[in-house]
């Protein structure tokens, strides 16, 4: 079994299942709700591998015509194992990835389910830091920041849903005589929950491009 779904569309397809629950509630027309269920199978399943065993079987848990949130919450699981994983990272390969920092607080490896991760971020609450380990141009970059302690409503740069957001504040560029761009950005204060809303790479992908650090 080759894993070939992606972290953020492992998302999509949650989310889409918890529109359709939540269209079953608040419709009682079956013809409607049958509408409804073509229409998620439609957009999710252009994503699977419909060859493999546990898709077939995640498909015919999908189509009772009264799907509740309990028993979406059941079948979404099975799709995890053919979730293309975050890598777990060493301690050196982090390091590597900081190499300014001197003593890089680790992630809670333990902690973490890695095949919903499309990157990797963590707080280092003691001195208002946060650390980020994404993908950019086929290969992962460390990207480093004040993390501001205030919390307040908004929309994340990254995932852009409405949520508990802290401005992040990043050096971007230094030159030879001592000048940098500091440039400020309001994302998720925590970064399971940001990856767990994440269905579009796009939006990671234009946060990397202004915050990731410039030679």
């Amino acid at each position: 079994m080759k894993p070939t779904i992606t972290a953020y569309e492992y998302s999509y397809i949650s989310q889409q299942l918890d529109a359709l629950v939540s269209a079953y509630l608040s419709v009682n027309d079956k013809h409607m709700r049958r509408v409804v269920r073509d229409t998620t199978l439609e957009r999710i399943k252009p994503l699977l591998p419909l060859d493999e065993p546990l898709v077939q079987e995640f498909l015919t848990r999908l189509q009772p015509d009264r799907l509740t949130r309990k028993a979406a919450a059941e079948i979404v699981p099975l799709l995890e194992p053919l979730v293309i994983p975050f890598p777990e990272l060493t301690t050196k390969q982090l390091s590597k990835l900081f190499r300014k920092v001197k003593k890089l607080k680790q992630p809670e490896w333990a902690t973490l389910n890695l095949h919903q991760l499309t990157y990797l971020g963590w707080n280092d609450g003691g001195n208002q830091k946060k650390y980020l380990v994404a993908p950019y141009q086929d290969r992962l970059i460390g990207i480093q920041g004040d993390l501001a302690p205030q919390v307040v409503k908004g929309v994340c740069s990254i995932c852009h849903t409405i949520g508990n957001v802290s401005l992040f504040v990043s050096t971007t560029k230094r030159s030879g005589l001592g000048s940098y761009t500091r440039n400020g950005n309001y994302i998720c204060r925590d970064s399971e929950q940001c990856n767990r809303q994440l269905t579009d790479p796009q939006g990671l992908a234009d946060f990397i491009t202004v915050v990731r650090p410039k030679k």
